[in-house]
């Protein structure tokens, strides 16, 4: 962590990231190539972060602190054919998880395929207890794909629910 926040603000010393990977490739107490992904997208260099993320993910399948960065790096740039396919995939594993069903309604929405978000997007929102921001964007998403559907009564009533909700948090 010491050496990420001295190359901060240093470009030339990126190279120098990678060969740290390598260096702790083998001690499963340090993340390292998580920090660094971390660090990339703080710095929102998304195509960095995604990488650093998966090859923390080829070691460690199982992360799924890692697993939802690298689906937000995904969405962030605008990689919507990746996250869906990766979204699925965790859904598969993880079927009580709403953030994967919300990332894969998501990427669904963003590839015009309407139906199929809006069924991902019902059945995870059964899952989301006790978080107000994931509930927030579901609804958000609901009403996008319902637009999408053309149903312009249940878009009102999704972006009615999310606006409600906002307010609520803002308490």
């Amino acid at each position: 962590n010491a050496f990420i926040l001295f190359i901060k603000d240093k470009p030339q010393f990126d190279g120098d990231l990678e060969n740290a990977v390598s260096f702790f490739d083998n001690d499963k107490e340090i993340k390292v190539a998580r920090e660094i992904g971390k660090f990339y997208q703080n710095k929102e260099n998304w195509g960095k972060a995604i990488r650093f993320y998966e090859m923390h993910l080829s070691k460690n399948p199982d992360d799924l602190e890692t697993v939802l960065l690298l689906l937000e790096a995904y969405t962030q740039k605008g990689q919507f054919a990746v996250l869906a396919k990766k979204a699925d995939e965790m859904t598969q594993l993880y079927p009580t998880q709403p953030q994967f069903y919300y990332y894969e309604g998501l990427a669904n929405n963003q590839l015009l395929a309407f139906k199929k978000a809006k069924d991902l997007l019902e059945t995870g929102l059964d899952f989301v207890v006790d978080n107000l921001a994931l509930e927030i964007n579901f609804n958000i998403q609901l009403g996008e794909a319902s637009n999408g559907l053309g149903d312009i009564k249940k878009k009102e009533a999704y972006f009615s629910k999310a606006e409600k909700l906002l307010k609520q948090k803002k308490q």
